[in-house]
């Protein structure tokens, strides 16, 4: 499925980025446990799929669109500044316009990610970046 390969063409591209950075940065995905370390910056990322297209005649033609979700979560309690920056750099990771590639169709980056504003969640501060994206699929 399609989304599968949205899935894994943007989390490929931020765990390399999160990995690179120093110190590192941890990332949680979707269906996999992981336990925070207090004090500790993280990133938690989810595939928000929407409704399937078929924008030709035949319905040969589909495509997958939706959302993925980067949640920034910084310690509570020390500011927004380490969250802002992160977004930024998330931002600037995924512009407008990007053709990711994992296997099989493209993967398009159909806008600037969204940076949403930070609240409160637990003992993190959290700030959700949402990336759209689309895939073109031919059966």
């Amino acid at each position: 499925m399609s989304h599968d390969i949205a899935r894994a063409a943007i989390e490929t591209r931020l765990t390399a980025w999160a990995k690179a950075r120093t110190p590192a940065l941890p990332v949680a995905f979707g269906n996999f446990a992981y336990t925070p370390t207090t004090g500790q910056s993280y990133l938690q990322g989810d595939l928000l799929p929407a409704d399937t297209l078929n924008p030709s005649q035949g319905g040969k033609h589909k495509r997958y669109i939706g959302l993925y979700q980067v949640s920034v979560r910084t310690p509570a309690g020390k500011g927004a500044t380490e969250s802002a920056a992160i977004s930024k750099s998330i931002e600037e990771l995924f512009p407008c316009a990007t053709t990711l590639q994992y296997a099989g169709p493209s993967v398009h980056i159909d806008s600037t990610p969204s940076v949403g504003a930070g609240r409160p969640d637990g003992g993190f501060w959290m700030v959700p970046i949402t990336i759209s994206y689309h895939v073109d699929a031919f059966d």
